[in-house]
């Protein structure tokens, strides 16, 4: 029994805590070194992404006197330096802020620079594209308002000399050649990514080769230089800020600006360091606008950035208000919307929470873990921040404050927030330090007072990764001692559980826990059934040939969906296989967890691994399958499973999915097409494994709910060409409303099917028929088709693909085109123009549908007492798969990383 899945190996190692994170749609980022690897986990042996990271523009910040460059305050600054960019914090965001609607990648490197980064949509390579440089932005704020300080007696001569000067020069001299070009007596120096520049009073010119062992850097893990030459009485060095020349090999360009900076104290020059040397980022779950036309509709994120100075700022990011995938889209500049004083030194750990205390009000949980070892919990009220466009006062509150004796840094937290909380209490904290201790807090909002549950030493080092699982009751934490645990609350204790469950799988792995010497963070698949840890491989164990010079670090993907969570086990599923029973048992109960999480459509569908356990039992315990998939669909349509029955559920299928939310049904035609049907050729074409009944019966299954979908998208379609006809009636403007299209070939459809359809859909199509003329002036209505090849008329036989009627059919049956049909709209999909395309069904979608069709999951359009003028047509199209539910994508070359969500 293997418990591993596979392993991948990186070309750098990572240097900080939290170097791993998962996505929402399913890809595995890893901050190593000066690069971050992104991955597929289905595909470890494909291809891969990569965001390189690059010396940054320095920003002018200030000038300070020499005298004042020992000052105890820039003692760190001019003794450390980093020859090459590291990445220090990464985090993802949800999906649908890339144009695609991929998630963006916040990146914060270890010279305080924080960029967002989006998939390569066009440009056909494997190498991340930035979109926007956070730090520049908040530069640009603090110069705006002088970085906020207070015009003092002292200050104010000191910027009127500063002017004086440069006016004297006439900001007309220029820089000398630099230092990464200059001969200093034959000797070559490494570029610095901090340069420094002297400007000599009595000469009136700036000299930057007479001191040129000044080398700038706050970055913390860096190598300490000496300072060999002796300062020479009345200079002054000009202090460039948080950069370093790009790609350190060109020559640095003459910078006219460095002459004009204001001069500043050594206690200013720290301080505009420290609140622009950023150290860690973190992506906020997606909030609803807060309009009372799209109450249902998430579309705005906020990215939280710590840095040295305590600060926390915080970014609005909106979803772009359309997706398309001919054009690369640009979202809009993040939107700076406050800055949080939360602590006074640095901070260090980031995690933010959605709580929602009813149905109409939420609110956000953020928490901030510090180097002081102070942890606070903030508490951010969701209309307020959407309604900040412009920097005024935050609407955060502090929620609670975490006090101990501990005054060790804070390394990693984890907040969670039970979707149904027990006893009143609903925020789990865990909190994990540099003394490899490791804390759990429990707040209770009725005594609005935070308790400290369990405390222990979980390891001998730093804890570099914390996560919660499976909905807050179990807890996973990995330490540079090369050590992950699995934890569980018991009796308010930790309760130390083993990490590795047996689970069959093809393809066994080596524990990397072997031949590594120290963990960098963990993180938890979508489905909770796997976890990703990224461990620095030790070269000595590696063989000095073959691995040791390219293989530096490796990130290793672990099952857990078979350990004990303290969670009542699912009964009714019979075990019918010689191996392990509890094991089983436990492997079902959790997955029926899992799926129990994507029924209620607050998270998007990305079920790779359960899709991917779901395939291992099907070749190592079929019938353990079979009896687990059984009671799960018996479940998924009634409320009483012990009441149902297969031949009940057979018989009234098309009555019960009727009644099925749209994200059930989404489920279980993901289910039957990935897992139950997706060898069906050989089931058909063999014969021999007696499978024939059950695999009938999953076609039943697959064919209904497909049906049921089919049915419910045109209708919903039908209803939004009712309603632009009457905002027509009412003189109202639709300017903003979604364009229905297809109408005339669903029309087509409903009147060939019109006896096995609802009546609800013939009574729909009844009244399209009564606009008549008017239609055209709202949707898109055109009957006639041509095939784009040949120019021949196709009609309409199928809502899936179609044949041109080009040629005899008889005599030249190759001159008959093939042609694909948009699963959303079932018009011909263009051949010139690009289209989207699903990984599950695979099938092409060329019109998007509105997104108001998917989160109206309890209102089905058949239901003949719904109410059609609440549609919201208004609501941005969004590239979901209208049959399945999973988010559409480009169809890429192989070579190239993709997604795969199921």
């Amino acid at each position: 029994m293997a418990p591993h899945y596979q392993s991948a190996t990186l070309i750098a190692s990572p240097s900080y805590p939290n170097a791993i994170t998962w996505s929402c749609e399913n890809l595995v980022a890893v901050a190593s070194g000066h690069i971050v690897t992104i991955l597929n986990p289905a595909t470890l042996e494909g291809p891969r992404g990569f965001v390189l990271l690059r010396a940054s523009e320095p920003f002018s910040i200030g000038v300070v006197k020499r005298e004042d460059l020992f000052q105890p305050c820039l003692v760190p600054t001019l003794l450390v330096r980093d020859t090459e960019s590291c990445a220090r914090s990464i985090s993802w965001s949800r999906p649908g802020f890339a144009p695609n609607s991929g998630c963006l990648l916040a990146v914060c490197t270890a010279d305080g620079h924080v960029n967002l980064y989006r998939p390569p949509i066009g440009e056909f390579c494997d190498e991340w594209v930035k979109v926007v440089d956070v730090s520049k932005l908040l530069f640009n704020y603090y110069k705006s308002i002088n970085f906020g300080e207070d015009y003092t007696p002292d200050s104010v001569p000191q910027e009127k000399v500063n002017s004086k000067q440069a006016q004297e020069i006439g900001c007309t001299a220029q820089l000398q050649e630099p230092l990464s070009c200059s001969d200093l007596g034959q000797r070559k120096r490494k570029p610095a990514r901090f340069t420094s520049y002297v400007y000599d009073e009595d000469e009136g010119y700036l000299d930057a080769s007479n001191d040129a062992d000044f080398w700038l850097n706050p970055c913390s893990k860096s190598k300490v230089i000496s300072m060999k030459k002796i300062v020479k009485p009345g200079h002054k060095i000009v202090l460039n800020g948080l950069g370093g020349s790009q790609g350190n090999k060109a020559a640095l360009p003459c910078n006219v600006e460095n002459t004009c900076l204001p001069l500043i104290t050594a206690k200013q020059y720290a301080r505009r360091n420290a609140i622009l040397s950023s150290l860690v980022v973190a992506w906020s779950p997606v909030l609803p606008s807060g309009d009372a036309t799209s109450c249902l509709l998430r579309n705005w994120c906020v990215l939280a950035v710590g840095s040295k100075s305590g600060d926390v700022s915080f970014w609005k990011i909106c979803k772009p208000e359309y997706y398309t995938i001919d054009v690369c889209m640009v979202n809009r500049d993040p939107i700076l919307i406050g800055v949080l004083k939360a602590h006074n030194s640095w901070v260090s750990a980031i995690s933010w929470e959605v709580c929602s205390a009813d149905s109409s009000m939420s609110s956000l949980l953020l928490a901030t873990g510090c180097s002081d070892g102070s942890v606070k919990i903030w508490s951010g009220n969701t209309e307020g921040l959407n309604q900040c466009t412009y920097l005024k006062e935050l609407p955060f509150s502090l929620l609670a404050e975490v006090t101990t004796n501990s005054s060790a840094p804070v390394s990693s937290i984890s907040l969670y927030v039970p979707a149904q909380p027990q006893h009143g209490i609903n925020l789990n904290l865990a909190i994990g330090r540099v003394s490899g201790s490791l804390e759990t807090w429990l707040w209770d909002p009725c005594r609005n007072k935070i308790e400290n549950t369990s405390a222990c030493h979980a390891h001998d080092q730093v804890v570099t990764g914390l996560s919660w699982g499976w909905y807050g009751q179990c807890l996973y934490s990995c330490s540079q001692d090369n050590s992950a645990h699995s934890w569980i609350i018991r009796e308010k204790q930790l309760e130390e559980i083993p990490v590795y469950t047996n689970f069959q799988e093809l393809k066994a792995s080596r524990d990397l826990s072997e031949v590594s010497d120290q963990c960098f963070g963990l993180s938890i698949a979508p489905g909770q059934l796997m976890i990703a840890i990224v461990r620095r491989l030790d070269p000595n164990l590696l063989d000095q040939m073959y691995q040791a010079r390219t293989h530096k670090a490796a990130v290793e993907f672990i099952w857990i969906g078979g350990q004990f969570l303290g969670l009542p086990l699912v009964k009714g599923i019979n075990i019918c296989t010689q191996q392990s029973a509890t094991n089983f048992l436990w492997w079902g109960s959790n997955i029926f967890w899992s799926l129990k999480k994507y029924e209620s459509g607050e998270t998007g569908l990305a079920l790779w691994d359960i899709i991917a356990a779901f395939q291992v039992l099907k070749k190592s315990a079929p019938t353990f399958l079979e009896t687990l998939m059984l009671k799960w669909v018996l479940g998924l349509f009634s409320d009483n499973v012990q009441c149902g029955s297969i031949n009940n559920l057979y018989h009234s299928r098309k009555a019960m999915m009727s009644k099925a939310s749209l994200r059930k049904l989404h489920l279980l035609n993901i289910i039957m097409r990935k897992v139950m049907l997706s060898d069906h050729e050989q089931y058909s074409s063999g014969g021999e494994n007696g499978n024939d009944a059950a695999t009938d019966l999953w076609e039943d299954l697959l064919v209904s709910s497909e049906t049921e979908l089919r049915e419910r998208l045109v209708a919903f379609t039908f209803a939004a060409v009712l309603d632009q006809i009457a905002y027509l009636l009412k003189a109202a403007s639709n300017e903003d409303m979604w364009f229905p299209v297809g109408i005339a070939q669903m029309d087509s459809w409903v009147s060939t099917n019109s006896g096995e359809v609802h009546d609800h859909l013939n009574s729909l199509r009844s009244r399209i028929k009564d606009i008549g003329s008017r239609i055209d002036s709202v949707c898109e209505y055109s009957v006639e088709e041509t095939c784009p090849y040949c120019s021949a008329p196709v009609p309409f036989e199928s809502p899936d693909v179609a044949v041109c009627g080009g040629g005899d059919p008889a005599t030249a049956p190759a001159e008959r085109h093939k042609l694909l049909r948009c699963r959303a709209s079932m018009r011909l999909c263009s051949v010139l123009d690009p289209t989207w395309y699903c990984v599950c069904c695979e099938g092409m979608v060329d019109k998007l549908v509105p997104e108001t069709f998917f989160t109206s999951a309890t209102t089905s359009p058949l239901n003949a007492n719904c109410d059609e003028e609440s549609l919201c047509l208004s609501a941005p199209a969004v590239p979901l798969c209208p049959l399945c539910g999973v988010l559409l994508q480009r169809p890429t070359p192989e070579f190239l990383l993709s997604v795969s969500p199921v």
